[in-house]
């Protein structure tokens, strides 16, 4: 058996004990679902470039689902309810909405994220309310649940600083002509992650979603939106810095099911050392969503021969009245502005930090805070250590040396 056939059985056996947190909560859909579709095995389509079995290692070992203390802190009027000790309203609210955005045989470690949950709060923005604001922080630790109301005409904003090792599962309702601001900050770990995003923005509606990161042993980011109204906005931004031998992996899905939305895609990335990238953005147009207009732009800067990036922008198209654009870059450091830094009396650390951070905030105009540019500062990877400087000859055009290694896959 593979290690993820060796996990969903015994996930299966577990399955069948009732679940000591939530257990009012039903999980057999997710259960049906896990029977239905097969969990991602290394060099499967979505996870050419990641390997999976590290977490199934990882999490194959817990043996207590208890809950911990968490952190959920909120303004503004928001109603906030942990699963487990949600009254009656709050249940018929969490069993209504729950996995409304959510394809559990698609992103199949949602599913397991339900049977093996450990933590999970319900946020209601109220109707038309004004400078709602949610941070939440540490949960459980393991595996949590986040679901997120905004009502019609509200405005909120949800901060995300999720522990080490986290598998959390964020599912944001966006009501209709409502806004929500989205952003979420991961530091440096060792352990291997999963974490899905799944939103559904309404008419006339706006999501704003900002992801700031550095790597992990192995850190996957699975972000689903769909817009389902004329008029529905949606902004993605996410930058990372990865060093070390860090992975982070980014698989983004928008679905256009209905006509008249907006989208933008921009995605930077910083490689370091024998750190990994894998950056996946997909634009999907439904039959009949037309006046779509979206795009998407991901660049990776890679500063080191061993560096690996692999990016991936998709269309697929089934309306003949849209406007739409993708692309991927990458290359290294612009070797005549470095030769234009320190040739004004720049130091070279400080030149190339200047302009990476340069790079990275092409992704964070209007999403970014102060707490994400502190978390992608060069410094804050290894304190005292800049990114290693490659090979340059004054003066000369700047080259990345013969055996440097990046890939770009387009389709």
């Amino acid at each position: 058996m593979t290690a993820a056939e060796q996990f969903q059985a015994r996930l299966f056996d577990d399955a069948r004990a009732s679940p000591r947190y939530a257990s009012w909560l039903d999980r057999g859909p997710s259960l049906a679902a896990l029977a239905d579709a097969p969990l991602p095995e290394p060099r499967s389509y979505t996870w050419e470039y990641s390997n999976p079995n590290p977490w199934y290692e990882q999490n194959a070992r817990r043996t207590d689902n208890r809950p911990n203390a968490g952190k959920v802190v909120a303004s503004g009027g928001i109603r906030v309810a942990d699963f487990d000790a949600a009254d009656s309203r709050e249940r018929c609210i969490i069993e209504a909405n729950l996995n409304a955005t959510v394809d559990r045989r698609r992103y199949s470690l949602a599913a397991v994220n339900d049977v093996l949950l450990c933590g999970g709060v319900v946020i209601e923005v109220p109707e038309r309310a004004r400078d709602a604001e949610i941070e939440l922080g540490h949960l459980t630790g393991g595996f949590e649940r986040v679901l997120l109301i905004v009502g019609a005409g509200a405005e909120a904003t949800l901060v995300e600083t999720p522990a080490s090792p986290t598998h959390r599962v964020v599912e944001c309702l966006v009501g209709t002509g409502a806004s929500l601001r989205h952003l979420r900050l991961q530091g440096a770990a060792d352990s291997f992650e999963y974490q899905l995003v799944s939103t559904r923005v309404e008419a006339g509606a706006s999501y704003r979603f900002g992801q700031y990161a550095q790597g992990s042993g192995m850190r996957r980011n699975d972000v689903h939106i769909e817009s389902a109204g004329d008029g529905a906005d949606i902004g993605i931004r996410g930058a990372w810095h990865l060093s070390g031998q860090q992975h982070l992996d980014t698989q983004v899905n928008v679905h256009h099911g209905i006509g008249g939305g907006t989208s933008r895609q921009t995605v930077r990335g910083v490689v370091n050392d024998r750190a990994k990238a894998v950056f996946n953005g997909r634009i999907h147009i439904a039959p009949g969503a037309q006046n779509t207009d979206a795009a998407l732009s991901a660049k990776h800067m890679l500063l080191a021969r061993t560096a690996q990036a692999y990016a991936k922008p998709e269309l697929e198209i089934y309306a003949n009245d849209v406007r739409c654009a993708h692309g991927a870059t990458m290359g290294e450091i612009d070797g005549d502005a470095l030769f234009y830094l320190r040739s004004r009396g720049i130091g070279e650390p400080a030149a190339r930090h200047l302009l990476i951070a340069g790079f990275l905030e092409e992704a964070m105009a209007d999403h970014g805070r102060e707490e994400a540019r502190a978390l992608l500062s060069p410094g804050s990877l290894q304190p005292g250590k800049l990114p290693r400087p490659l090979t340059r000859k004054e003066g000369s055009a700047f080259r990345l040396p013969a055996d440097a290694y990046f890939h770009e896959k387009l389709s």
